[in-house]
C-alpha cells in the first residue's frame, strides 16, 4: 500500500536538507495555487492589463465593471481551480438575465473574467481556461433599438446655424481659445475624433487635398501620442475646400497674432488645443440655438452620414474615419438627416411610376 512517503536519497547530509526544503516548498506553493480566487487575481492581472494599454479610460471602465459586476458575489472567492465550465456556464447566463443585458454589455463585463482565467492559465495556476467553452445562448441578450436619428446627428438646418454661429464666434475674438470655433467647423469636414483634432500638425498636410491623421490627445494627461485610437486609425482623410479655408484662416491669426504654435494648426501657445475648448463650444451652441444637446462625436456622425448621403463608397467612408470595417460605419454611425417632410417627398418619388 501506498504510504504517500518519497524516498529520498542524497550523498551529503547538506543535499539531503536542501531536497527536502525544495520538496516542502513545492508543497506550499502548489496549497497557494488551489487557494487562489479571482479576488486574489483580479488586482495583479489589472496592473498586468495597464501595462499593455495606454487607455486610461479602459483600465478606468474595467474597474468600474469589476466594482459593479463581480466585487459583492460569490463567485470572486471561489478557488480559481474550481471554477470549471457548468460554474462558469451558470454564472454567465445569470448575468445576462439578472442585468438584462446587450451583446455589447455582457461581451465588456466578462472581459474580465475571460482575460484574468487567461493569465491564470500563463501563471500555471490552472491548464486551461474553462470560460473560453461556455457558450451563451445569443437569444438571451436584450435587442438593443438604434438610438433616434435627432439625438445622433445635425439636421440640415441645425448644421447651418452652427456653421454660421462659430464664425461669428470665431471673428469676435473674446476668448482663450480664439481658434477653438475653427477646430469645431473643421471637425465637421473630417469627422475627426476630438483627440485627433487638438493634436493636427502643419506638417500632416499631404499636398494637394489630404491631411495625414497619425496622432492623438490622451485625455486625461492632455500627453500627444503619436499614434491614433487603432491601427485603422492612422489614415489619409479628403479636405474639401472649406477645410482648406478653414486651415488657411487658422494660419492667418497665428501670423496676426505673431502666436506661437509650434506647429500645431489651431494652437495660439504651442501646445495642442485642448479637448474641453472645443467640447464646451458645442455644449454652448446648442443652448444658444436651443436645440438637442449634441457632443462633438455627432458631429463625426453627421460627417459619415452625410457622405453616405452623398453616395461616397462605403469603404472609402471606412477608411476616412479609421474604422476596422464598414459594419460599424454603417451600424452606429448612419442616420437620417432630413426632416419628416422631406422623408415623405423622397419617400413618394421612390414609390412612383
Amino acid at each position: 500500500m501506498d504510504s504517500g512517503r518519497k524516498l529520498v536519497v542524497k550523498s551529503t547530509k547538506e543535499a539531503l536538507h536542501a531536497s527536502i526544503f525544495a520538496y516542502y516548498g513545492n508543497q506550499d506553493e502548489a496549497r497557494k495555487s488551489a487557494s487562489i480566487t479571482l479576488k486574489h487575481l483580479y488586482p495583479r492581472w489589472l496592473k498586468y492589463k495597464e501595462l499593455h494599454s495606454e487607455a486610461s479610460t479602459y483600465i478606468t471602465r474595467i474597474n468600474s465593471d469589476w466594482k459593479t459586476y463581480y466585487l459583492d458575489t460569490d463567485m470572486i472567492n471561489i478557488p480559481i481551480r474550481n471554477l470549471d465550465k457548468l460554474t462558469l456556464d451558470v454564472w454567465a447566463h445569470s448575468l445576462i438575465k439578472d442585468y438584462n443585458m446587450t451583446k455589447t454589455n455582457y461581451y465588456n463585463v466578462t472581459v474580465i473574467l475571460r482575460q484574468a482565467l487567461d493569465y491564470a492559465v500563463d501563471l500555471n495556476i490552472v491548464d486551461a481556461n474553462a470560460f473560453r467553452l461556455v457558450k451563451v445562448n445569443t437569444k438571451l441578450f436584450r435587442k438593443q433599438k438604434k438610438k433616434p436619428s435627432e439625438t445622433q446627428v445635425f439636421s440640415k438646418e441645425e448644421y447651418e446655424s452652427f456653421h454660421k454661429f462659430a464664425w461669428e464666434d470665431y471673428n469676435n475674438r473674446v476668448k482663450v481659445y480664439e481658434l477653438a470655433p475653427l477646430a469645431l467647423l473643421f471637425q465637421f469636414q473630417t469627422g475627426l475624433r476630438l483627440g485627433e483634432l487638438c493634436t493636427l500638425r502643419y506638417e500632416d498636410l499631404e499636398a494637394p487635398d489630404y491631411i495625414h491623421v497619425q496622432r492623438m490627445l490622451r485625455r486625461d494627461t492632455n500627453e500627444v501620442l503619436e499614434h491614433t485610437k487603432s491601427s485603422d486609425g492612422d489614415r489619409q482623410v479628403y479636405l474639401s475646400s472649406l477645410a482648406k479655408r478653414i486651415i488657411s484662416a487658422a494660419g492667418e491669426r497665428q501670423k496676426e497674432l505673431e502666436a506661437k504654435s509650434d506647429g500645431y494648426i489651431f494652437s495660439i501657445n504651442g501646445l495642442p488645443l485642448t479637448e474641453r475648448s472645443v467640447a464646451d463650444l458645442y455644449t454652448k451652441y446648442c443652448k444658444r440655438l436651443d436645440m438637442i444637446q449634441k457632443s462633438s462625436h455627432k458631429s463625426r456622425k453627421t460627417f459619415i452620414s452625410q457622405l453616405i448621403d452623398g453616395h461616397v463608397n462605403i469603404n472609402t467612408i471606412r477608411e476616412m474615419v479609421g474604422h476596422a470595417d464598414e459594419r460599424r460605419t454603417l451600424g452606429n454611425y448612419c442616420f437620417d438627416r432630413s426632416t419628416e417632410s422631406e422623408k415623405g417627398r423622397l419617400i413618394e418619388n421612390a414609390l412612383s411610376f
